[in-house]
């Protein structure tokens, strides 16, 4: 009896042995395939954000074409990136490595220049805002030609405001106060219907992902020396409640999606887009000039000035400026490999 119970109590022990040491394998082998699945994911994760990196950097500088860009470092790992190919067909491979894993991301994209489209008035405004659209205040809004400096020029006139529909012409009437002057080809107030094939809706959202200049409640404006010159224009997105509290010039397209207020002097050359929800309003005795255009392409705006003038003057020759010298490119993704 005793020799039996010692050979149990001995095979029992050694199945128990047995047990635990198959317990730690398993464990060692489960935290190898964690660890080497964690990094297989921050390897592929380091490719991959190389690509978005250089599309986003080859959008300023396409001569970054036919460069190779070694040892970046990102994420505790490095990749190299090769840029190849024409515009429409641009190949972007990126190898990273991380812990001594490799990975490889190829990309092909096409590139383009964003496009300009011509505008049918100073001002544009959607059928979705026209009733939601506001214009109080000593303003005046020229759909006569002007030079880039608001000068006016013998060239091509248009109405001041242009809308979709004849019956949204009383209704637009109806929102304009105070001292507003609309002026531009057909009398006064110069507010005509147009036949528009653009959707300046879409149009703003491309602008907003494809920003040269991002603004935000967060932004420190004062580092921001401008939103673009005349010799180089750029692309700016204002997303919520901003205050421009200086003087600021800036030169491009503007997409406003927010209430933006403008306490001091602002100037700017090109498009300003007022889109979804938007209230642009100066006070106090800020000054406001945009020579070039303004579509309102979100469900409302209101422009309204409490103290100051908002001039906006329709220019071609902004508007020229920007189809021959505004460089911000997007990219659209014809294939991902990895």
């Amino acid at each position: 009896m005793g020799k039996s119970a010692l050979i149990i109590t001995l095979g029992m022990s050694a199945i128990i042995a047995l047990l635990v040491l198959k317990l730690n394998a398993n464990s060692n082998e489960n935290v190898a395939t964690t660890v080497n699945m964690f990094e297989q994911t921050q390897v592929r994760l380091i490719a991959n954000s190389g690509v978005e990196i250089y599309l986003e950097k080859l959008k300023a500088d396409i001569t970054m074409k036919g460069k190779t860009f070694t040892d970046n470092s990102l994420f505790g790992g490095s990749y190299d990136v090769n840029i190849a190919g024409p515009d429409s067909a641009v190949v972007v491979t990126s190898t990273a490595n991380f812990m001594g894993v490799n990975h490889t991301s190829i990309v092909k994209a096409a590139a383009d220049k964003l496009p300009i489209f011509p505008v049918p008035a100073a001002m544009y405004v959607d059928a979705d805002a026209i009733t939601k659209v506001k214009i109080n205040g000593n303003i005046t809004v020229s759909g006569f030609d002007h030079d880039i400096n608001g000068n006016p020029v013998v060239g091509n006139d248009l109405p001041g405001i242009a809308v979709d529909d004849p019956a949204h012409i009383p209704i637009i009437e109806g929102n304009i106060g105070g001292s507003a002057e609309i002026e531009g080809t057909g009398g006064s107030p110069s507010i005509q219907a147009v036949t528009n094939g653009i959707d300046w809706e879409e149009y703003a959202q491309d602008v907003e992902s494809n920003p040269d200049i991002i603004i935000n409640s967060s932004t420190d404006l004062s580092k921001i020396a401008n939103l673009g010159t005349v010799a180089s224009p750029k692309t700016t997105f204002v997303n919520g409640d901003i205050q421009f509290s200086s003087n600021l010039e800036g030169c491009g397209i503007l997409v406003v999606n927010g209430n933006l207020t403008i306490n001091g002097n602002f100037t700017y050359r090109g498009v300003i887009i007022a889109y979804q929800n938007s209230e642009i309003t100066t006070k106090l005795n800020g000054d406001a000039n945009v020579y070039g255009a303004m579509i309102v392409a979100g469900s409302s705006a209101n422009l309204e000035i409490s103290n100051g003038s908002f001039n906006l003057f329709y220019s071609q020759e902004a508007l020229n400026n920007l189809a021959n010298l505004l460089k911000t490119r997007r990219f659209k993704i014809l294939s991902w490999w990895e």
